[in-house]
């Protein structure tokens, strides 16, 4: 082989090169570019869905500060047969609650329990509880 016949070849395989890498990038780019528009478009979504879900949790708040006695019971009673079983769902992990609990429990259960929450009553399974330090720690650092 000659220096000249070598030169061609390297040059056509640079130029190979250069057009596999054209006819990737720009398939690739293009599919890239739309994921960034539809993952754009479910974060519209989460945010929409989240203020909604905030919305639902001042209703009910606004609900409970109104009356007192019955009044306040019987107009709960109505509020919560309004939410729908994902939104309080979403709402009781959202205060903390172990939804392992949840699972298979009515959804009346489940509307009691917020409005508990919401009231500051009881909070079962919640994970911050603390725990009291050991008395014999001050003593130890006495006794060094």
């Amino acid at each position: 082989m000659k220096q000249d016949e070598t030169e061609e070849t390297m040059l056509d395989m640079a130029k190979k090169l250069r057009t596999y890498a054209d006819a990737v990038h720009g398939p690739t780019h293009a599919r890239i570019a739309g994921l960034e528009t539809q993952v754009r478009g479910l974060a519209d979504k989460m945010e929409e869905n989240h203020k909604e879900l905030k919305e639902d949790i001042l209703q009910i708040s606004a609900v409970q500060v109104r009356g007192s006695g019955t009044t306040r019971k019987r107009s709960l009673d109505r509020e919560g047969k309004d939410i729908p079983r994902a939104k309080l769902w979403v709402l009781l992990r959202e205060c903390g609650e172990n939804m392992k609990r949840w699972d298979g429990e009515s959804t009346d259960a489940m509307t009691q329990r917020l409005h508990e929450l919401l009231d500051g009553k009881t909070v079962r399974g919640s994970s911050s509880k603390k725990e009291a330090a050991p008395a014999t720690q001050g003593n130890k650092d006495n006794q060094a």
